[in-house]
């Protein structure tokens, strides 16, 4: 037996319980339920449905424990096989051009540069699209890693994302308006820093005055993420300073 598994697995239910018994669900609303679950599943649509609702909850409960940068949700479309890139994400020429510079550190909580640390950085398409997922955008759009400079330095230019509905036209999308919701994600960026010996860092970065930054429908959104309103010569900045932490089993030969 997994007693972990058992542990968490036993909460769940007895939260559940407690909701049913709280609310009085009646047995036809419990039906509806189960049913509306079931159609989820024939959608495909289970990871979307947990995504909106429950990542953001582990998100934040990393975030407590972590002595680093502020996590955030990893979102569907991540994709290892990013190529390197040296200055400059590659997008469409055809694109409506809203040039972005992306610049900043990486660093340990102690204040050190860490040695061979790469950073994985995507974002949507000008028309809220991700490369190697959707229209037949090839992966090394919108998309690459990049090596951090032995100074712990690192900058890319790229195109803006923006603002994009999450797919609502299934049962994720209709059980959110029928609670008065909406499937709207403000426009990001997301990193997953990587270095040896030390935990890795998935996050994501909003903009200040960006529509839905406020009202995100997966609740990804903490202030620490949003990035001010700067511009510099007709280019939006995202000045980043990652803080990563060492991985828990080297925090704990450290000790």
């Amino acid at each position: 037996m997994n007693n972990r598994i058992k542990d968490v697995v036993d909460t769940i239910v007895s939260a559940v319980q407690r909701a049913l018994d709280e609310k009085e669900v009646t047995e036809s609303e419990y039906r509806t339920a189960v049913h509306y679950l079931m159609e989820v599943a024939q959608q495909r649509e289970i990871a979307l449905l947990c995504d909106v609702f429950f990542n953001s909850t582990v998100v934040a409960t990393k975030a407590r424990l972590s002595d680093g940068s502020t996590p955030a949700i990893e979102g569907p479309y991540y994709r290892d096989d990013a190529p390197l890139v040296e200055d400059r994400l590659k997008s469409y020429d055809t694109d409506d051009h809203k040039p972005l510079l992306i610049q900043g550190t990486v660093k340990g909580v102690d204040g050190s540069v860490i040695e061979n640390v790469t950073i994985d950085v995507w974002h949507s398409t000008p028309d809220g699209k991700y490369s190697g997922f959707h229209d037949d955008i090839p992966t090394d759009f919108y998309r690459g890693k990049l090596r951090v400079g032995t100074d712990g330095g690192f900058r890319v230019r790229t195109t803006m994302p923006v603002a994009y509905q999450i797919p609502n036209q299934g049962p994720t999308g209709a059980l959110l308006e029928t609670m008065g919701g909406h499937s709207w994600r403000p426009a990001h960026v997301h990193f997953k820093v990587n270095a040896p010996g030390y935990e890795t860092l998935t996050t994501q970065y909003y903009f200040e005055g960006g529509d839905w930054v406020t009202d995100d429908c997966c609740n990804g959104v903490e202030s620490s993420l949003i990035t001010p309103d700067i511009v510099q010569d007709g280019a939006r900045v995202m000045n980043i300073n990652f803080v990563i932490e060492p991985a828990r089993s080297q925090a704990g030969a450290n000790a």
